[in-house]
């Protein structure tokens, strides 16, 4: 049996389960146990992700989708666009899981098919590329996800065991011819260091999973520390007073850093970029330093740290015709909810949203100020002062998203709409 009985009661607590699908043996294994299960198979989602990197992308693309006809399973399938003059293997796995992120609904578990062989294989990349506790501890069996979470449930078991279950049931899946290619350094590990490691230490495989397992308990323990020294981080929140740090040793405040950037999906830094940030915080009040890598910035304003995510383009806007849906504009999304007291919109009103253009005046508690100003005694680092959104009403200016509401549009009465932004 390759679940245990905790597996099929944890995941009928979700509303939906997105299976990532790619017709290999482990994901084949995974969707066929699952719509075996009456409790579960109401609940699946397969989704194929087409990276286009091979001549058979397509006809396995339409196996996945005549197998999940035959389980009688819905089934999506995607096209991913990622840079391929870098790292081939993390820019397809980076297109994937933001793929993923964006289909797995609130209260969703995205289900994959790793295994112990996988934790192992994973154990020993991240070795080998120097990391550190967090990176030793491999993958979790279930974290959190984008608005809901991922599980692995299949990383208790042996490759062998899925190949056998495979064979007792009769299915088919699909053969990568990538995955023999020992240019890439997960097939060159599996294929060329692994069989020797097997020889010589039999258990080896179930030995570096279990350390996995110590590293997970380790840091969860590192993460408790640092909550402890830094105050319990609201969830992704992207800024980080430091004046509670002042005292911690280089270590501890690496760690709270490392905890902080985790909490907000950021990928791990490495020590030199942590050392950096370190510095960062030292630096003068004037300096206005920052630290870059990868598609993140981290800023220092008053002494608080901010995580600055990609650029975007200040001249977009966006009409609000479907009121009130969240509103994407840029890479902010706008939400509204009903309230007692806040903005009012007159019915049949143009809502258009947009983003700081420079001179802007607000009525706000009874005067008029620049926008500019308003922002100085808001305490917006000015960095971000360019992404936050405005709402206008019939080309009024009435709500500064988060902020303030003009006072031509405030009521103390319903229906009135609460405005803010992520």
């Amino acid at each position: 049996m390759l679940f245990d009985l905790a597996w099929l009661n944890r995941l009928q607590s979700y509303k939906q389960l997105v299976v990532g699908f790619s017709g290999g043996l482990d994901s084949t294994v995974l969707l066929h146990w699952c719509a075996s299960v009456p409790a579960l198979k109401s609940r699946l989602l397969a989704v194929h992700v087409n990276h286009g990197l091979s001549s058979n992308a397509l006809s396995w693309q339409i196996h996945c989708e005549r197998w999940c006809a035959q389980l009688q399973i819905p089934f999506v399938t995607h096209a991913v666009e990622f840079n391929r003059d870098a790292n081939i293997e993390e820019g397809a796995r980076t297109a994937r899981y933001a793929l993923f992120q964006d289909l797995v609904p609130k209260d969703g578990c995205l289900l994959l098919g790793h295994h112990k062989d996988d934790q192992a294989e994973t154990l020993l990349l991240n070795l080998f590329r120097g990391a550190g506790v967090d990176g030793l501890a491999a993958m979790p069996e279930i974290a959190s996800f984008g608005l809901g979470v991922v599980a692995r449930p299949l990383l208790s078991c042996f490759q062998v065991q899925l190949s056998h279950y495979a064979q007792c049931h009769q299915l088919q899946w699909i053969e990568d011819e990538s995955n023999e290619d020992s240019y890439y350094s997960r097939n060159y590990l599996r294929h060329r260091v692994m069989p020797l490691l097997n020889e010589k230490w039999p258990g080896v495989v179930s030995n570096l999973a279990r350390t996995a397992k110590h590293c997970q308990s380790a840091q969860m323990n590192l993460y408790a520390l640092a909550q402890e020294d830094c105050g319990a981080l609201k969830k992704e929140t992207t800024s980080l007073d430091t004046a509670p740090l002042e005292n911690l040793s280089e270590e501890r405040l690496v760690n709270v850093l490392r905890y902080w950037l985790k909490s907000n999906a950021v990928k791990s830094p490495s020590t030199a970029v942590c050392s950096q940030i370190i510095r960062l915080i030292d630096a003068a009040e004037d300096a206005n330093p920052v630290v870059r890598w990868h598609d993140i910035s981290i800023r220092r304003y008053q002494k608080i740290l901010y995580i600055e995510r990609e650029t975007f383009d200040v001249r977009q806007e966006a009409f609000w015709t479907d009121f009130p849906k969240p509103l994407k504009l840029g890479n902010k999304i706008v939400h509204v909810r009903p309230a007692h007291q806040g903005l009012f919109i007159p019915q049949g009103a143009q809502l258009r949203m947009t983003f700081r253009q420079g001179g802007e005046s607000f009525v706000f508690r009874g005067q008029t100020k620049s926008l500019k100003k308003l922002f100085q005694q808001w305490h917006i680092p000015p960095w971000l002062r360019a992404g936050v959104p405005l709402l206008y009403i019939d080309n009024q200016l009435a709500a500064v998203a988060g902020y303030a509401i003009s006072d031509s549009f405030f009521v103390t009465r319903e229906p009135a709409w609460e405005l803010w932004f992520d």
